[in-house]
């Protein structure tokens, strides 16, 4: 009985001293809730007392900007010859694209030469001079000439004598003193000066005498040196005689070449022999002057194609502006096929490709931001937008590697000066 009473007694104590402890925990846990109470959470659930966990990203001003300014004085302008260009509605061209070589035009090319044999006695132009048609470019002594020279004073000394003669007969033949035979023998004798003066008039003329120096041979008496004059007007490019030099006929002494409008030989291949025709225009640029762009038109379509190749000659007249296209400068020839719908463009020199990227400049003021875009269409000359600018905005053309130069220094120092969307 004594141990039944004893054992109740412990569990009743261990019941009251449960029940304290039940206490102590509801009072102990007011003072945090108040707490929470007093200092709310922030928005990324931490309170605003508390630095957020290692690992965790705290979004900055501009830090998701696709492109840094470049603030740029009117001097750094002027020095790396800044230019823009306004971004419009603009044609964008089907165009093909050829590679081929500058050629003279075939039909302004002349050759100089001699037709008879002899001495040269002078060189009136040099090499590289510009010369007018007819100008005297060589003087040639030559024995074979004043041969025909001396016969033709000859030939005009005779028909002088038979003229005389033949008027005094007609005279006699009037009175009946001589017999009429006579005078159709002078008659006959005048004819046949006649012929012999024309035929060596006309081998003169061949031989390159002009008709103005026979015209002097014959009322002059006198023999006239051989005048070679320029046959077109043009450059001469070839010069292969010197003063003293024998030359023989047929002989290429000098070479005259019009610049004025020249050839470029193409090359097509046979994928786009379809879209080509006769007259169609066309852009020419070399490398040699990367900013010139000549035109011109298709003048000749090959009706043969080259059996190794596997392409077709194609020849485009092109005016060659102050001269600057050279014979056999390398070319590219851009074929206007046709024009298609308008559209904003840009010139294709005011896009920048790097950066795995084709990106652009675009003006705001003094500051210069960097535009990504999104392209579409383009020929040699412009390239369609379809994202990243608006007709009016105004994009760098000339100078833009070097304000990346300074886009990519600014970008490297932080130093974000604007942002340019759209």
């Amino acid at each position: 009985m004594v141990q039944v009473k004893q054992l109740v007694g412990v569990i009743v104590l261990a019941l009251a001293v449960a029940a304290s402890g039940c206490g102590k925990q509801e009072t102990g846990s007011a003072p945090r809730e108040a707490d929470k109470a007093a200092h709310p959470p922030g928005p990324n659930g931490h309170s605003h007392d508390q630095a957020p966990h290692r690992g965790e990203h705290r979004e900055t001003a501009g830090s998701g900007e696709a492109s840094l300014g470049v603030r740029l004085t009117h001097e750094e302008r002027e020095n790396i010859g800044l230019k823009t260009e306004a971004v419009q509605l603009r044609p964008i061209e089907d165009v093909r694209k050829l590679n081929g070589i500058i050629k003279p035009h075939p039909d302004r090319v002349a050759q100089v030469t001699s037709r008879v044999p002899g001495i040269v006695l002078s060189v009136h132009a040099p090499l590289g001079a510009w010369v007018k048609r007819g100008d005297d470019l060589l003087d040639i002594k030559s024995v074979e000439l004043e041969r025909l020279e001396l016969n033709l004073i000859q030939a005009e000394n005779r028909l002088a004598l038979t003229k005389v003669d033949l008027e005094r007969v007609r005279q006699l033949v009037e009175r009946e003193i001589v017999a009429r035979k006579e005078l159709l023998k002078l008659e006959n004798q005048h004819r046949e000066n006649l012929n012999e003066i024309e035929s060596l008039t006309r081998q003169l003329n061949f031989l390159g005498l002009p008709q103005e120096a026979i015209t002097r041979i014959r009322t002059e008496q006198t023999v006239a040196t051989l005048h070679l004059p320029a046959p077109i007007s043009g450059t001469i490019v070839e010069r292969n005689v010197v003063i003293g030099q024998a030359i023989e006929p047929n002989v290429a002494l000098m070479r005259v070449i019009d610049a004025s409008i020249m050839i470029v030989e193409g090359e097509a291949f046979e994928d786009i022999l379809p879209v080509l025709q006769l007259w169609q225009k066309v852009r020419v640029v070399t490398t040699a002057y990367p900013d010139e762009v000549f035109e011109g038109k298709i003048s000749f379509i090959s009706p043969t194609v080259n059996p190794v190749k596997r392409t077709i000659p194609v020849w485009a007249e092109v005016v060659n502006r102050r001269g600057l296209l050279k014979q056999d400068l390398f070319a590219q020839v851009y074929v206007i096929v046709s024009e298609q719908r308008r559209s904003l463009a840009i010139p294709v020199e005011a896009l920048i490709n790097a950066e795995g990227s084709e990106f652009t400049f675009v003006e705001r003021g003094d500051v210069y931001l960097r535009a990504d875009l999104g392209l579409g269409t383009r020929d040699d000359q412009f390239v369609e937008v379809k994202r990243g600018l608006v007709a009016g905005d105004r994009v760098v053309t000339d100078g833009s590697r070097q304000l990346y130069a300074k886009w990519l220094a600014a970008q490297g120092a932080g130093s974000t000066l604007g942002s340019h969307t759209h």
